[in-house]
């Protein structure tokens, strides 16, 4: 039973047909792929040198891959479990027709089907294989996630988790000598004044701080984090050196201007615990 166990694991690990590596450096290699690739699928290899999308020419690098298991993917990919994928291989002559493997790709043509560029593949023919996948792949992204994450509060001056007290328009002081130009792509910058619960990095439970937001809905601004009264979360908080304009005022005395544009920057307050965490991580 241990030898078969043995067997599956390396069939499992096993990267484009290479010797199998130990658990930790699979797991970083694994790793590497998902944080290169948005379409990741367990399939089978039905045709070489073939296409199932019109748009894409037949060459040795092209495959049909039939998906058996879809394990992450964009919403807006329509992929689903018999699907036949167009795959664009990192290189010639692999994998071969009867090939089950997990695919790391990245969406290239989307039109009377779906067409990916490999990054790497790893393969696997059993039940065993599959299940150890759909953790693997998930703890893969998370490690991605939250590498992403630890790198964005590195860079931020302050982290806390609080509370938005108020909304008001900003007042910016113009540079000196250089009157205000106003284009359509004008931010609108707006300050929200945050009621800080708990000071992660760089403050203090009871201070108050002041973030700049664009107010405008102009196509320059979307997606950028937007703040409301009472609205409450965990916020990475960075030095404004966007509108010029670096400090502001509360109560009338001059203090420091922040800015969160980022989508990472405003989280839900739930994720202060797991902040708090990175944070703490050597």
């Amino acid at each position: 039973m241990h030898t078969q166990t043995a067997i599956l694991l390396a069939v499992a690990l096993s990267f484009l047909g290479a010797a199998a590596p130990g658990p930790a450096s699979a797991q970083g290699a694994r790793t590497a792929l998902v944080k290169q690739s948005d379409i990741i699928f367990i399939g089978t290899v039905t045709k070489v040198g073939a296409v199932a999308v019109p748009e894409v020419p037949a060459s040795d690098r092209t495959v049909v891959v039939r998906v058996d298991q879809v394990l992450e993917k964009p919403a807006a990919v329509a992929l689903s479990t018999g699907d036949s994928v167009t795959v664009l291989t990192e290189r010639r002559g692999s994998p071969k027709p009867g090939t089950q493997a997990t695919f790391y790709t990245t969406g290239w043509i989307f039109g009377r089907g779906v067409a990916v560029r490999e990054v790497g593949h790893e393969l696997g023919h059993s039940p065993v294989a599959v299940a150890d996948q759909q953790e693997t792949v998930v703890r893969a992204r998370r490690e991605v996630n939250d590498a992403d994450l630890k790198a964005h509060i590195q860079k931020a001056a302050m982290v806390v988790a609080g509370r938005v007290e108020q909304v008001r328009p900003a007042e910016l002081a113009a540079a000196p000598g250089r009157p205000k130009r106003i284009t359509e792509h004008d931010a609108d910058w707006q300050e929200a004044i945050i009621q800080v619960q708990d000071g992660l990095k760089g403050a203090q439970a009871g201070q108050q701080v002041v973030v700049r937001f664009p107010g405008s809905s102009d196509v320059a601004w979307v997606g950028t984090p937007r703040f409301a009264v009472g609205q409450e979360g965990t916020f990475l908080l960075h030095k404004d050196s966007t509108t010029g304009s670096p400090t502001t005022t509360i109560g009338g005395r001059p203090v420091p201007a922040y800015t969160a544009l980022h989508k990472l920057d405003v989280l839900s307050k739930q994720d202060a615990t797991r902040v708090r965490a990175l944070i703490r991580k050597p």
